[in-house]
């Protein structure tokens, strides 16, 4: 069995009630099968409103399912309660788009990452602030800024508590929804590397989302295509960009821009 799977995963949303009664659906998850190994980078790729931030959110059980199993590690995940979740979830964890928005105002890095880091090991008060210091030298960010709060960083810093935050717990899932697309294009290659050097290193699993065909070609093993809540193409990552199979796959890299 793969370490994670999808069988059959669909999300819908009742529209246009009527007396209580719901006349319609939109099926932002329609059907999805998916098989991601351990240790491979697996890309989710479609334009805007194709249901990735949907599926990415059922599957670290942020979104309820309207039907079929989400298994991690062997374990349905869809159908534990809400306190096994959190028993779990330290096993996968997310990086979200707008780092600023995922991050709590009033918390500094310190406490932030601390907080993450808690919830596999207790540490005493002396071996805190060495903790924190590590895991952000790990991401690239200097141990002398863990005091400060996230206004007080630039968006591709506060990607990089973000990601540190991510991979404190020591998951061995990660799940990264469009990291790089509110940075800089001279930031957005710092953080793609950062991401692919702790995969490597850390032997963690990752699910990377992108609308951007380009970079999900840099980093992903396999891709698989989303339009309209279901996948339309799935396979090797080469194979993909070289010899699609489905219409929809050759017209987004048609649209991809060329020097």
């Amino acid at each position: 069995m793969a370490y994670l799977e999808l069988q059959d995963v669909c999300v819908h949303f009742p529209v246009r009630k009527a007396w209580g009664v719901s006349r319609d659906v939109v099926k932002a998850v329609n059907g999805v099968n998916l098989q991601v190994e351990r240790g491979e980078i697996l890309g989710l790729v479609g334009e805007s409103g194709c249901g990735k931030s949907t599926l990415s959110r059922a599957i670290m059980q942020l979104q309820p399912l309207t039907s079929g199993r989400i298994v991690l590690d062997g374990e349905d995940l869809s159908q534990l309660s809400g306190a096994e979740v959190r028993r779990r979830r330290p096993d996968f964890q997310m990086v979200f788009q707008d780092p600023y928005a995922s991050l709590n105002p009033r918390f500094s890095v310190f406490a932030t990452l601390w907080e993450a880091l808690s919830r596999r090991k207790a540490l005493p008060k002396s071996g805190r602030e060495e903790a924190v210091a590590e895991l952000m030298e790990r991401v690239g960010l200097s141990p002398e800024l863990m005091f400060k709060y996230p206004h007080e960083f630039s968006g591709g810093q506060r990607q990089r508590v973000a990601i540190a935050r991510a991979i404190a717990p020591e998951p061995a899932l990660v799940i990264a929804d469009e990291p790089v697309s509110a940075l800089d294009v001279s930031i957005q290659s710092q953080i793609l590397n950062l991401l692919t050097d702790l995969t490597k290193n850390l032997g963690l699993t990752m699910i990377f989302i992108s609308h951007d065909l380009s970079v999900v070609r840099y980093m992903a093993d396999r891709i698989a295509v989303m339009r309209k809540g279901e996948i339309v193409e799935y396979g090797d990552g080469e194979r993909v960009f070289t010899a699609p199979e489905h219409d929809y796959t050759r017209r987004l890299l048609a649209a991809v821009p060329h020097i």
